[in-house]
């Protein structure tokens, strides 16, 4: 995710494996580079992919506030791609940027990373030897697996 300062647009011909149809105004030239690097590793332009008003993709307005364009964007890997939810900006929160916030909501489901026919093994540790001194010392060097 970044100020990329560029421009993906709405026109997603021949490039519908990396841009959305939502995009926000035309595309320029940093916006193709953009477009072919996330496409050379395999990565796709979240901010263009959900639909939402114009005023919730827009993430920069100049200082005469009647241009704005989308030139923040958030780009995931197309096998992280099911667990994106939603990118939008938000106009509201104060970060002291001509830039609005971002922001990308992500679910993840992650699996156990054991086989189903293996069990595994926790070992047990005998605590009543933390609890007792021996001779006036701890007792840390006597701990036994049980």
């Amino acid at each position: 995710m970044g100020d990329f300062n560029v421009k993906i647009g709405d026109d997603n011909q021949g490039v519908k494996h990396v841009t959305g149809r939502n995009g926000l105004g035309n595309r320029n030239e940093n916006g193709e580079i953009f477009i072919d690097l996330c496409a050379n590793y395999e990565m796709i332009i979240g901010g263009s992919l959900f639909p939402h008003k114009d005023i919730h993709k827009a993430t920069w307005v100049a200082p005469n506030h009647r241009t704005s364009n989308q030139i923040d964007h958030i780009a995931i890997s197309k096998k992280w791609r099911r667990s994106l939810l939603d990118v939008r900006s938000y106009r509201g929160a104060d970060v002291a940027s001509e830039h609005y916030l971002v922001v990308a909501q992500i679910k993840l489901k992650l699996a156990a990373n054991r086989s189903l026919n293996q069990r595994v093994i926790r070992k047990k540790f005998n605590i009543e030897n933390l609890t007792r001194e021996k001779q006036g010392k701890s007792s840390r060097k006597n701990l036994k697996i049980a």
